[in-house]
């Protein structure tokens, strides 16, 4: 009966069936081999060496000889393939669990650190990899080989193989009294290691913040704590392990002690020849030796089953956003969105977004403005449909979004966020990554778009030079002109921006809005803005309070409306060329 938990892999191994059932082959027939040598030697002891008759000597010989060598040559086959199915199996089960995280919704990453994931997804598939060793696999040689070795002490010698029964037993005692100790502080073990990883993700990611308030001691100590936490749960788990694995060593070494001595007694008592006692000794270390394999083959299987267990639990998680069955493809998009009466929460009872209507044609760009927390960035994701609307229906060209394949819906987009997101790669590979197929000379087309062509240029390897772990040899600005770059070349319908000059000095934010506008040149846009001037060119500008549209229309209008919050906003923060969204906007009187 297979472990539900380890069922999950089931479909994973039917590419391998044929390899398997080979290794198994050779499994059972490496068991029987070794069988054989215990049987030649008391042929030898007692046909030739106590008769003194040389004529089976050649032929008994030769088999000693013989057997070795078809059983190390079996063996290194057997070696070779078990380890090609096994590191084969790890990467097809990382790949498959890999594709099944891409596949989750935001929520699910909102809620999962970065760290867990990585330390389940290269640790845990490992763990996993035991499952497909040679320890493993030679159960089957393990089983043959007992059912010979049983057979045979029972056929040589009835009343020491009752012993070697009542020591099996005693094994059996063992696993049990050890193996609840080993799993819980094996899965003890791996959660804080889930938890120590996560946290020294989120921190070297942060160095910024940790370096600017000079928390580098803090953050040390800190981490201290949690290390050492670590640490003594590792050490909880190595004394359950090496208690498990010297009691059963310790059980197989007075086993075959006491076999031993007893099995003289019998040549003493003439119960038993010379041969009996070499072949039956031979068998029982055969069959103690298996126990002691078994024994500690539950022992990893209960270390598989704990990784097993996380593995399952993000295997058992289910894409929120999907695909509906008859999804269609919309190849042309002219950027027209209408959202109609659109609401939206994140947990029941608690609408983000309330009877959100707009409409917008081709090309227009809107600017969404308001409080933090007033819902403009929810609406950006609805838009890339990241969530599903509550309520309503959100549309573009007529098509409602949930009617329409994801991975088409998306390529339709082109994104520039307030942080800048770039890959540990090329700047080539990077403009690149929303289009692959993009000829070199339209990646430097976008570049000069992005106003950055001429600053890549001066770079000794130019569009090749490689960018470090999220582009850290590169300003802010330069940074953001080649997520820019990268919006041009992916050629999108409708272009969202949110925020994506607030983090800029004048003079970077001169060049990026350069080539914003060349970018929002005859596409639909949606800009999350807080700079007049990017808000005053709008053709939409919706004003947004606690997740409702308060004001709309372009600047003229807005300014024309009685007593509108807009025209206090704009006259409050004109000369500044930022606007502070402040609640006490709303609050206070025009």
């Amino acid at each position: 009966m297979i472990p539900p938990k380890l069922k999950i892999f089931i479909p994973m191994l039917s590419p391998y069936t044929g390899r398997l059932w080979a290794l198994l082959g050779l499994t059972a027939l490496l068991a029987v081999l070794a069988m054989l040598p215990p049987l030649i030697m008391r042929a030898i002891v007692d046909r030739v060496i106590t008769t003194g008759d040389r004529g089976p000597l050649l032929m008994l010989g030769m088999a000693m000889i013989l057997v070795p060598l078809i059983s190390a040559t079996c063996s290194y086959l057997q070696t070779l393939g078990i380890a090609y199915v096994g590191q084969k199996f790890v990467f097809d089960m990382r790949q498959a669990l890999y594709r099944h995280l891409l596949r989750l919704s935001m929520r699910f990453f909102g809620k999962t650190g970065v760290g867990m994931l990585v330390n389940r997804l290269m640790g845990d598939t490992g763990a996993v990899q035991n499952l497909l060793t040679s320890s493993t696999i030679s159960v089957v040689s393990d089983l043959v080989s007992s059912a010979f070795a049983i057979t045979a002490t029972f056929m040589i010698n009835w009343r020491l193989a009752i012993l070697i029964v009542l020591l099996m037993f005693v094994f059996v005692i063992n696993f049990r009294l050890n193996i609840g100790f080993i799993r819980q502080s094996n899965r003890n073990y791996q959660r804080s290691m889930d938890r120590l990883s996560a946290r020294l993700q989120d921190r070297l990611m942060t160095t910024l913040v940790v370096k600017s308030y000079g928390a580098e001691l803090r953050e040390q100590r800190v981490f201290q704590e949690q290390s050492d936490s670590s640490l003594k749960q590792v050490r909880a788990m190595q004394v359950a392990n090496t208690t498990f694995s010297n009691n059963t060593s310790l059980l197989a070494d007075l086993g075959r002690a006491t076999i031993y001595f007893a099995g003289c007694a019998m040549v003493l008592m003439e119960l038993m020849t010379y041969g009996d006692v070499l072949a039956f000794t031979t068998y029982a270390i055969q069959l103690l030796w298996p126990a002691v394999r078994f024994s500690l083959l539950a022992k990893q299987i209960q270390d598989v089953g704990v990784a097993a267990d996380r593995l399952s639990e993000l295997f058992s998680e289910s894409p929120e956003i999907h695909d509906a069955p008859d999804a269609r493809v919309v190849p042309h998009l002219s950027g027209r969105v209408d959202f109609d009466h659109v609401s939206f929460q994140y947990n029941p009872g608690k609408p983000i977004i309330r009877d959100f209507d707009l409409h917008v044609e081709p090309g227009q760009t809107v600017a969404l403005i308001g409080p933090t927390g007033c819902g403009k960035s929810t609406l950006l994701t609805l838009l890339l449909r990241f969530f599903d609307v509550s309520g309503g229906a959100l549309k573009l060209d007529g098509h409602d979004v949930r009617t329409v394949q994801l991975k088409q819906l998306r390529r339709h987009f082109g994104i520039v966020l307030q942080e800048p997101q770039l890959f540990t790669a090329s700047i080539s590979d990077n403009i690149r990554y929303a289009r692959p197929d993009a000829t070199q000379a339209e990646v430097v087309t976008a570049a000069r778009v992005a106003e950055i062509h001429d600053f890549i240029m001066t770079l000794p390897s130019g569009y090749d030079t490689l960018i470090g772990v999220e582009g850290t040899q590169l300003s802010t600005g330069q940074k953001q002109r080649i997520t820019i770059a990268r919006a041009v070349a992916a050629d999108p319908a409708i272009l969202i921006l949110d925020e994506a000059t607030s983090a800029l000095d004048s003079e970077s934010e001169h060049a990026i809005q350069i080539a914003m506008d060349r970018l929002l040149k005859n596409r639909t846009a949606f800009i999350v803005a807080h700079r007049l001037s990017t808000i005053r060119n709008a053709d939409i500008i919706v004003l947004m309070n606690q997740g409702q549209v308060i004001e709309k229309g372009c600047h003229d209008e807005l300014m024309k409306i009685p007593g509108g919050h807009y025209a206090a906003i704009y006259a409050r923060f004109t000369g500044r060329g930022t606007l502070d969204e402040a609640q006490t906007v709303f609050s206070s009187s025009p």
